[in-house]
C-alpha cells in the first residue's frame, strides 16, 4: 500500500510540473514573429511631425463630432459614441507615443 501512495503522489507531482511548464512562459523562448504583439506598432514608426499631423487630425475630428447632432435609432446613436470614443483613445494613444518618443 505505501509503494502506491508513493508512486501516487510522484505521478501527481510529475503532472502537475508538466502543466506549469507547459502554461508558463519563459523571457528567452522564442517569440512567434506574426503575434501583433512581438511586433511593433506603427506609431512606432512615424516621425514626430507625422504624429503631431494625425492627433491634430484626429482632434478636429472629434471636435467636429461633438458639434454635430445626430438623429437615428439608439443604435446609430451609441455606434457613433463608440466611434468618437475611439478617435480619443486613439488621440490619447499617439499623444503617449509622442510624450514617450524620446525614450526610445
Amino acid at each position: 500500500m505505501k509503494k502506491f501512495i508513493n508512486k501516487t503522489w510522484i505521478a501527481i507531482v510529475a503532472a502537475l510540473a508538466i502543466v506549469a511548464g507547459a502554461c508558463c512562459t519563459h523571457k528567452n523562448s522564442p517569440k512567434d514573429e506574426n503575434d501583433p504583439s512581438n511586433q511593433e506598432s506603427p506609431e512606432h514608426k512615424m516621425t514626430k511631425k507625422e504624429l503631431k499631423e494625425r492627433i491634430a487630425e484626429i482632434r478636429a475630428a472629434i471636435k467636429n463630432r461633438e458639434m454635430s447632432c445626430v438623429y437615428g435609432s439608439p443604435e446609430i446613436i451609441q455606434k457613433y459614441g463608440q466611434e468618437t470614443q475611439r478617435l480619443r483613445h486613439e488621440a490619447d494613444s499617439l499623444q503617449n507615443v509622442l510624450d514617450n518618443y524620446d525614450k526610445r
